[in-house]
């Protein structure tokens, strides 16, 4: 019996071959941006893990805090476990997936990102127009050249 090597794919190949590298903006080394209708997509590999983070809120909604994350964890049971929110220490609310590296082809690749940026899409909208409408600092409507990033380690 011959032993198969798996062999452990980088961000461009997967770019690649899952067609999305046209839609791909270079951030930084193993870091890319792809923009998904009002929302965009931090995709990176750090170690052996790769994450699709969609960040979206720059804070919590002041006052509403119990009410927020009900609505969060309903819209998680709603993704079915293809992406899920959470709040960094810095305090950010994202939309993230991830998993090991090890193994992922294309297809699986192209999923997990399109997933997360097709819910951030879908409800970045329905939050802020529901918990957002008065603190509009508070959103992410960060551009490129802004260099305020929710922290990705």
């Amino acid at each position: 019996m011959v032993a198969r090597m798996s062999t452990t794919p980088t961000l461009e190949k997967l770019l690649k071959d899952s067609g999305l590298a046209d839609k791909a903006a270079n951030v930084d080394t193993n870091l890319v941006r792809l923009q998904w209708g009002s929302a965009f997509v931090l995709v990176g590999i750090s170690g052996s893990a790769i994450v699709a983070i969609a960040p979206l809120f720059r804070a919590v909604p002041r006052g509403r805090e119990s009410q927020f994350y009900r609505k969060l964890l309903e819209h998680n049971a709603y993704m079915g476990g293809m992406a899920s929110f959470a709040i960094q220490p810095d305090g950010w609310v994202i939309l993230h997936a991830g998993r090991a590296v090890k193994g992922m082809d294309a297809n699986e690749f192209a999923t997990m990102v399109a997933g997360v940026g097709r819910f951030a899409d879908q409800f970045d909208d329905q939050l802020i127009a529901e918990f957002y409408a008065n603190q509009p600092e508070a959103t992410n409507q960060v551009t490129m050249n802004s260099g305020n990033y929710p922290a990705t380690d």
